[in-house]
């Protein structure tokens, strides 16, 4: 494999990493980050510090230390682990992208319906889905089915990337159209009142965080297209598909740039850390 994938693999894994790893440092510090939307959170930078700790270094070693010789039952097993990291990060996303749903598509049957129960269970589903794929196919590699367990992952995961894609494509198109919706609105209320610069102020902050959702979209939507190729690719006979140089750096770019439109735009967490970098600013000045 070429020096400058590994290089490349291995900043972006780094720095997914440390960025998940601060999320999940901040909000379990903190007690006032501790509500309902960053369970979500905490959840969803768990799974792509995952992502980033397996996706490059993982297949680093296994360079090493077999040269991807064809894959053995251990190095199935660890292939599927890989797998499911993966897919625990995209139904977490689609778990956070459903609680900011029902926050802002039905704002009033939040509280009755985003109950700690609820929450618990919904993160719990997130684990569980990937989990029980995992499980199934490593119990078929056991029983000496490898190329059952081939078929069935195939199959099974073209099903579960084509749901997370039209259940995130659906999620995020609602809540823009009732954010243009509202948009409109005040700015056709602001007209009448003639308070046009108190709208366009708002505008901008509002659109930059629109911008960063739709960058996520546009990135995870990516990601699990060539997913989604690959597995087209193995159910048609294909054995090797030539998409390994894009498709691990787009999968840890995903897990890298989530804790940024989903974190870093939430006000506690910008508060938080304008906080943090406050303090750490004042300490230098005393020292």
């Amino acid at each position: 494999m070429e020096t400058w994938f590994w290089v490349l693999g291995w900043f972006l894994s780094i720095l997914t990493m440390v960025v998940n790893g601060f999320v999940i440092f901040l909000v379990c510090s903190k007690r006032q980050l501790r509500t309902k939307t960053n369970t979500f959170i905490v959840s969803l930078a768990v799974a792509d510090f995952g992502v980033g700790m397996l996706a490059v270094p993982s297949r680093f070693f296994c360079s090493l230390a077999t040269e991807c010789a064809p894959p053995s039952r251990e190095e199935l097993i660890v292939r599927f682990v890989r797998v499911f990291i993966v897919y625990t990060s995209g139904t977490n996303l689609v778990g956070l992208v459903l609680e900011r749903y029902v926050a802002v598509v039905k704002p009033l049957k939040y509280l009755t319906f985003m109950k700690r129960r609820r929450v618990i269970q919904m993160v719990l589903t997130s684990w569980g889905i990937p989990f029980l794929f995992t499980l199934t196919l490593v119990s078929l590699i056991k029983l000496s089915a490898i190329d059952l367990a081939r078929t069935f992952s195939s199959y099974l995961g073209l099903l579960v990337e084509v749901i997370l894609c039209v259940i995130l494509i659906f999620l995020l198109a609602s809540m823009f159209l009732v954010v243009y919706n509202l948009n409109s609105r005040d700015r056709t209320l602001a007209k009448q009142l003639r308070f046009n610069h108190v709208v366009i102020r708002a505008k901008i902050q509002n659109t930059s965080a629109v911008k960063w959702v739709a960058l996520i979209t546009c990135v995870f939507l990516s990601c699990y297209g060539i997913m989604m190729r690959s597995s087209f690719l193995a159910l048609t006979g294909h054995k090797y598909c030539n998409d390994f140089h894009y498709k691990i750096p787009l999968q840890v770019i995903n897990s890298g740039i989530n804790p940024i439109a989903y974190a870093f735009f939430k006000r506690d967490i910008q508060q938080e850390c304008k906080r943090l970098l406050f303090k750490r600013r004042r300490q230098l000045t005393t020292e």
